[in-house]
Parts: C-alpha cells; sequence; structure tokens
C-alpha cells in the first residue's frame, strides 16, 4: 500500500485501538491506585522516549531545532488554552487529574475574588499574595444552609470565617441574642478570638444560604511564623484598641492584665513570630479519657465505636468536649452540614423527623450517638436534634475527626469499612434521595479519597457542577480528542516522513493510550454515563484520532523541512504537555512514590524498541 493518507488512517486507528479496549475494561472493572499509577506512569515514560528518540534527536539531526523548537512553544500554548475552554464547558471531568486540577483552579480563582475587596481586613492587609496563596491548599469551602450556628460563645477559636456570598448574624448573648452586625459578602468574622487565641464571645447564626471560606488557625499562624517580614505587622495587630477592647469587654480581662499581655506579646512576636494567648484554655469538669473510651465503645445506635480497636477509641476520647445544654436547645436542623457527631451522658434528646407519618420523635436515651450518618457521611442533617430535658454531652467535632484520620490509618481503615455496610447505604438511599448506583458511586468514590489521604472535591460537588453544564458530554469528547490529537498528528508526521511509522512511536501511544482511557472511562461512569455512551463515545474517538493523523499526512505533505519541524515540533510540544499536566499528576496521585522507576521502565522499553527498530 503505498498512499501515505491510507497508511496515516490505518496506523492512526491501531495507535488508537486501545482507546475503547481500555474503556471498556474501565466501565466494568476499576484497577487500584497502585496498579492504575504504574500504567500511567509507565505510558508517560514511554511516550517521553519516544517524543526524545523520534522527534527532537530526528529534528536537531536535520538541522531544524529552532523550527522544531518553535513548533513545541505552540503546541504547548495552544493545548493549554483550548484545555481552559474545554475545561469551562465540563470537559475537565474526563478524568480524575484534570477534574483536580479544575477545582483546584476554581478554588484559586475564588479567593483572589473574594480577597480582593474583603472587609475588615486589617489582619490580612500586610499579607502579599504570594503567601496568602500558600494558604490555599488549607482554606476550605463551604456552602451552608440558612440557620446554621457556626459558633457559639465558649467554643475555641479555630478558624477564620470569610463571607464569598449570602449573609451571616452576628449575635450579642449578653444581649440575649440582640443582632450586632449584618455581614455580607467579602466581610470577615470571627476574627479577634482568632487573632488572639480566646474563646469565642458572640454567636453566629447565617442568615440565608452562604458561601464560606474557613481558614484554619494553626497554618495561619504557622505561616506567619515562617516569614519575619510579618512579625511586626501581627506585634501591631496585637496592640490594636480593637484587640485590647475585645479582651476587656468580652474576655473579661482587667485593662492592667490586658496591656501587660498585649506588651509582652508584641515582644514575643517581634522575637519569635509567636506568641502565648493571654487566656488559659478553661478547665473542663470531665471524666478521664479511658472511662470516656469505654462509653464510646457501649455506645448505642452505632456499630462504629464498639469495632474500633481501644488504642483508636482512646485517641478519639482525647478529643470529646464535654458540653451541657439547657431543655429545649437544637443541636442541629433540617439541612445543617453534619459537623459534630454526639454521645448523650445524661438527660433526654428528640430527633424531629418531618418525614416520619406517625410525627413521633425519636426518642435518644443516655449512652446513645445522635447525628452519626450526616457525620460519617460529611452530609446534611434530615432530621432536628432538640434537648427534652437538661443534657449532657460528648462532642466530637468534624475538625478533630478529620485530624485523626490523617494520623491514623487504622481509623480511615475502620471508617472505610464502616462507610460500606448496609447502614450507611441505606441512609443515602431512604433519607438523601439518591438511587442505589448513585449511593454506590459515592461510598466508592469517599472510601477510595479516605484511603489515599487526600482531599478532593464530594461527589455532590461535582454533581452540582456537572449539572451547570448542558454540554458536558460533548465537552468531555472534545477534551479527550484535544489529548489525542497531538498523537494523531506525530502519527502523521512518520506516516509521510517515511510512509512507515516507528514501533517505538506506535507502541508508545498505544501503551499510553491504554491507561487514559481506563481511568477517564471509569471517572466518567462514576458520573452517571451510561455503558453504551462511554464506549461509544471512545470508539468514535478512535476514529476521529485516525482521521486527524490522514489529515496531519495530507497537511505535511508536502510542507518544506522549516514547516515541517515546526509542525512536528507542534504536536510533540502539545504531547508534552498532556504528559506533564495530566498523566503524571494522575499517576503521583494514586501511586506516589511508584511513579519514579514505572516512568523510568517505560522510557527505557521505547529507547529499546527504538534501537531495535
Amino acid at each position: 500500500m503505498d498512499n501515505p493518507l491510507v497508511i496515516a488512517l490505518l496506523l492512526g486507528l491501531l495507535s488508537a485501538s486501545s482507546l475503547p479496549l481500555g474503556a471498556l475494561l474501565g466501565v466494568y472493572w476499576r484497577p487500584g491506585d497502585r496498579p492504575m499509577a504504574f500504567f500511567l506512569a509507565f505510558g508517560s515514560g514511554a511516550l517521553i522516549a519516544a517524543l526524545a528518540v523520534e522527534l527532537v534527536a530526528g529534528a536537531v539531526e536535520d538541522g531544524h531545532i529552532w523550527a522544531m523548537t518553535l513548533g513545541a512553544v505552540l503546541g504547548g500554548v495552544v493545548f493549554k488554552a483550548l484545555n481552559a475552554l474545554v475545561n469551562r464547558g465540563g470537559g475537565y471531568l474526563r478524568k480524575p487529574s484534570t477534574a483536580i486540577n479544575y477545582w483546584k483552579h476554581k478554588a484559586r480563582t475564588h479567593l483572589h475574588a473574594t480577597l480582593a475587596g474583603l472587609k475588615r481586613s486589617r489582619l490580612l492587609a500586610a499579607f502579599p499574595p504570594t503567601q496568602l496563596e500558600a494558604l490555599l491548599p488549607e482554606i476550605l469551602v463551604r456552602e451552608v444552609p440558612a440557620g446554621l450556628t457556626l459558633y457559639r460563645p465558649g467554643d475555641p477559636a479555630e478558624n477564620l470565617y470569610i463571607v464569598e456570598s449570602g449573609a451571616v448574624d452576628l449575635l450579642d448573648p449578653e444581649q440575649h441574642g440582640k443582632v450586632l452586625e449584618h455581614l455580607g459578602p467579602k466581610s470577615l468574622f470571627g476574627r479577634l478570638s482568632f487573632l488572639t487565641g480566646t474563646p469565642r464571645a458572640t454567636e453566629t447564626v447565617t442568615r440565608e444560604r452562604s458561601r464560606l471560606l474557613i481558614v484554619p488557625r494553626r497554618p495561619f499562624f504557622e505561616l506567619i511564623e515562617e516569614h519575619p517580614s510579618l512579625w511586626e505587622h501581627l506585634a501591631k495587630r496585637l496592640q490594636d484598641e480593637e484587640v485590647t477592647e475585645f479582651l476587656h469587654q468580652r474576655q473579661g480581662m482587667s485593662r492592667e492584665a490586658v496591656t501587660d499581655w498585649a506588651a509582652r506579646a508584641a515582644a514575643e512576636v517581634v522575637s519569635t513570630g509567636r506568641f502565648e494567648p493571654p487566656l488559659a484554655p478553661r478547665a473542663v469538669s470531665r471524666p478521664p479519657p479511658a472511662q470516656l473510651a469505654q462509653e464510646l465503645g457501649r455506645a448505642g445506635r452505632s456499630s462504629f465505636f464498639a469495632q474500633l480497636p481501644e488504642a483508636e477509641r482512646a485517641a478519639i476520647a482525647e478529643r470529646l468536649v464535654l458540653k451541657r445544654a439547657p431543655a429545649g436547645h437544637t443541636f442541629f436542623h433540617i439541612g445543617e452540614p453534619g459537623q459534630r457527631l454526639y454521645l448523650l451522658r445524661s438527660g433526654k434528646v428528640a430527633l424531629l423527623d418531618p418525614d416520619d407519618p406517625s410525627r413521633r420523635p425519636i426518642q435518644i436515651h443516655p449512652g446513645e450517638v445522635f447525628g452519626r450518618y450526616s457525620f460519617f457521611t460529611e452530609g446534611e442533617h434530615t432530621v432536628t436534634a432538640v434537648a427534652g430535658e437538661d443534657c449532657e454531652v460528648l462532642v466530637l467535632r468534624r475538625k478533630n475527626f478529620d485530624d485523626l484520620l490523617l494520623e491514623r490509618p487504622q481509623l480511615r481503615r475502620a471508617l472505610a469499612t464502616y462507610l460500606r455496610g448496609a447502614g450507611v447505604a441505606d441512609y443515602l438511599t431512604r433519607k438523601q434521595d439518591l438511587d442505589a448506583k448513585r449511593a454506590a458511586h459515592w461510598l466508592d468514590h469517599a472510601v477510595q479519597r479516605m484511603e489515599r489521604g487526600q482531599l478532593a472535591p464530594s461527589l455532590a460537588e461535582i454533581k452540582r457542577d456537572l449539572g451547570k453544564h448542558s454540554s458536558a458530554a460533548i465537552a468531555i469528547l472534545l477534551g479527550v480528542l484535544l489529548d489525542g490529537v497531538p498523537e494523531a498528528l506525530v502519527v502523521g508526521a512518520g506516516a509521510i516522513g517515511g510512509g512507515t511509522v516507528s514501533l517505538a512511536l506506535l507502541g508508545s501511544i498505544f501503551i499510553s493510550n491504554f491507561p487514559e482511557a481506563l481511568s477517564s472511562a471509569a471517572g466518567m461512569r462514576a458520573q452517571g454515563f451510561r455503558t453504551g455512551r462511554i464506549l461509544a463515545m471512545w470508539f468514535g474517538l478512535m476514529m476521529m484520532t485516525g482521521l486527524v493523523a490522514s489529515f496531519g499526512a495530507a497537511t505535511m505533505a508536502h510542507a518544506p523541512g522549516a514547516a515541517y519541524g515546526v509542525i512536528e515540533g507542534f504536536a510533540a510540544g502539545a504531547m508534552l504537555t498532556v504528559v506533564a499536566e495530566t498523566m503524571l499528576p494522575e499517576a503521583y496521585q494514586r501511586g506516589g512514590g511508584i511513579i519514579g522507576l514505572s516512568t523510568l521502565a517505560g522510557f527505557l522499553l521505547a529507547v529499546l524498541l527504538s534501537g531495535a527498530a
């Protein structure tokens, strides 16, 4: 067969035939993270070697190094621009790595937009943009319903809050809950207790559905400690009149004690970058941790704590907070995020469920936990919990539990086992209105995220964002086509360059396509795409890859040497950008240290194939 266009078409189809094969496997089987990381890294190494040996070395040998360089730069830039375009339409959902990058970029955009016009922001005024961005991995973004109590008087000041959208009311407990201030978008609150490290002195309640940025205190002050340029600014803030009045009026310190502490704290900050809070943590009369660990083991209405080893229960017991609540106190409302888990020690609590036909409240008795499913699934409460009489409860906060999960692998494994139980699946289908398939996908996503110990957008966030893109399927198809076009152009160039494409290049493309398709198809399946639709999309992509290869061959058939170098470099630059931005990040996310040797193995195989050819 002498027609180079037909050769390019067939070779393009051959190189892309691993796409529907990988997609078929990804629909019915999801390999573990380490095997997937190996495949992705191995394919990446093979592609890098093929690019270096077959394209770059050839361009240097032919004297087209500058033309190839120009083309490579253009290829990378064009890929970035087109990638951003299809991602905005929902194409980022084509694989985990592009989804994670999209959410990180989105979070950074939200951060800059909110901080640009921040009100009540003297605390952050001296922070350069680069140091504010260093906080980005620590900042949480939460959408919360109206009527949610964010903190109450006496709660520890663990976070600083920024209103991105919505409204929050600041209440004065000393004036029977009178509204001190209405806070709107770009308002910062909780700053004085956050700055001084003292307990909350006010109460905050969302007036409408709101989106909040939450800055944890520990990483915030660790950042300050690492940058001496911020020490003087912090020292001045600690001596502000606003701070001294807060400590005197809200924390009950005498003016002399406040003045003495402010001077001492400022001196400590200027010399070391840190300071001690003015008040020692309030002593709380609570049982010893060993007793609390035993109570957890006997807790009713949940098997989670009973199945934990004693060491894990003891670690949780250390972080439990003892609270007393009067009769009529509302622990949480329907629609509030499950940020706390409660163990009732004395008194009675009623759970009010409007969906219960009998309208009879569920009674919680001492020794039983409540709020467990919404807490463990990070969902919203589906009932309202009210104290029927004076109560004493042990409270486990979300942040403390998350810290434990990151520190203790055995606790993560126990939670993963608990989530796989029938009770959680029933809760998701009956109370969260998920069908069985979506519930299974959510649980699988949550367990995998936990086993990796990584933060990732929740399935609810992804589904909500997917709903904004009516053409998401088309965008996903364009995204995966965008990833494959450079490879097809390289195949077309090889067909023109001598009528054949090297075994190393063809094998490298085939190998790299397989894990990409497997990973992407599994992710699309998790988003609810039907099997037939997924396979049709990937088979269509294979056909389009063949046509692009044929088109590339036709375009480059009569191109002069320099132009040929530019076009070949364009394809190589785009391919290298694909490897660097999508394949290797996902491989590292899944497998960590395994990718080094895996990438090397793929690289060496492609080099050996090239030498054999």
